[in-house]
């Protein structure tokens, strides 16, 4: 779409939701789309964050983004946000690709790799036909696809964590055999790390999982929307955080973690930079605000998963697509993650400055 043609989808001042929503209909480029919506919320609400949270018309607009297909599908967890608790990390080599990972063996109920990694297969869906992953050239906006995932979203079941003892053993296993079953029914996840360490295949890596839902992430040359079409969805069974403020995360889960995030960058070539928590690519259309929901928005151990503290990235978030934050969200985030969203807004000041106008414009 050119500029001129683009310009015929620009909302004026005075427009409703249901007007918005026809015209969005008739965009065929998600894009461009987005872009739409984007000015519309910032029209409708006059401040895309503080007057959209007042904004009766705005509020449509994740229905509205929902059924246009570009950021669809709830998903399951949906933490409080975790206190600053630390969990100890262990210091990793210079970012780059693993070593490579391969198949050793395969069953119909397990898979085992180089590395020591085990799959288990009791609780995987049937494979369907294979869907094209997605990303966007930043350069020009073109869409590229591919049949292996861009990325990774690691997320936490958000389900009840008994205190990892030896006597409440059959009671772990149950919990655990009933978040799986869930996790399948609903095609939530593609993998499950339970509290034992265990590795368990949902979703075929060739399909896309209900994980992400409305979802934003970028590397240095694409961008991604609706992260159900783009990355896999790697769950930790548990809580972000529990009655006590911790995060209940295993030592065997953390094992297990890194030996999987071992093998999902070797056999798709995936970069570190996009393996990410589902708190920093989660954002909220109705208000234009990030961290919808909050699932490792603090504390994940991305050294102790061999990557690096990915924390510090900006959210593409705020720096790309227009969406901001306010302080419930920093306060339900820790330290590391602050670093991201203090380099998101120098970045855009910066961009401001360059382009001769003020913040609240330049983020429109």
């Amino acid at each position: 779409m050119t500029e001129l043609e683009e310009s015929r989808w620009r909302p004026p001042r005075r427009i409703s939701a249901a007007v918005v929503s026809w015209r969005a209909g008739q965009i065929d480029q998600p894009v461009a789309r987005l872009r739409f919506l984007r000015r519309s919320a910032a029209f409708l609400s006059g401040h895309p964050v503080r007057r959209a949270l007042r904004s009766a018309q705005v509020r449509h607009f994740s229905a509205l983004l929902l059924a246009l297909g570009l950021l669809p599908i709830p998903i399951v967890s949906d933490g409080a946000g975790p206190k600053r608790t630390a969990i100890e990390r262990k210091a990793i080599g210079p970012d780059g690709q693993p070593a490579k990972v391969w198949q050793v063996e395969s069953t119909d109920t397990l898979e085992l790799y180089s590395n020591g990694l085990r799959i288990e297969k009791r609780y995987q869906l049937p494979r369907q036909d294979p869907v094209a992953f997605v990303r966007y050239r930043t350069a020009n906006e073109e869409t590229e696809q591919r049949s292996t995932p861009y990325g990774i979203v690691f997320h936490t079941t958000e389900s009840h964590a008994l205190p990892f003892d030896e006597t409440q053993n059959r009671a772990l296993r149950r919990i655990g055999a009933g978040v799986l079953q869930y996790v399948r029914q609903i095609r939530a996840y593609h993998f499950v790390i339970d509290r034992f360490g265990r590795v368990w295949r949902v979703v075929p890596e060739s399909e896309p999982a209900h994980h992400a839902g409305n979802s934003v992430w970028a590397d240095d040359q694409h961008f991604y929307l609706n992260l159900n079409s783009s990355f896999l969805g790697v769950s930790f069974e548990g809580p972000s955080r529990d009655e006590t403020g911790q995060t209940p995360v295993t030592a065997p889960q953390i094992h297990s973690g890194r030996l999987l995030t071992e093998l999902l960058r070797s056999r798709y070539q995936i970069a570190a930079r996009n393996c990410v928590t589902h708190a920093q690519v989660s954002v909220n259309p109705d208000n234009m605000g990030i961290g919808y929901h909050t699932d490792w928005a603090a504390n994940f151990p991305f050294e102790q998963i061999g990557l690096p503290d990915n924390y510090q990235l900006p959210p593409p978030a705020i720096t790309l697509f227009g969406f901001n934050y306010d302080t419930s969200f920093r306060d339900a985030t820790g330290e590391r993650l602050w670093r991201g969203l203090d380099a998101a807004d120098l970045q855009l000041q910066s961009a401001a400055v360059a382009n001769k106008t003020n913040l609240q414009a330049w983020r429109r």
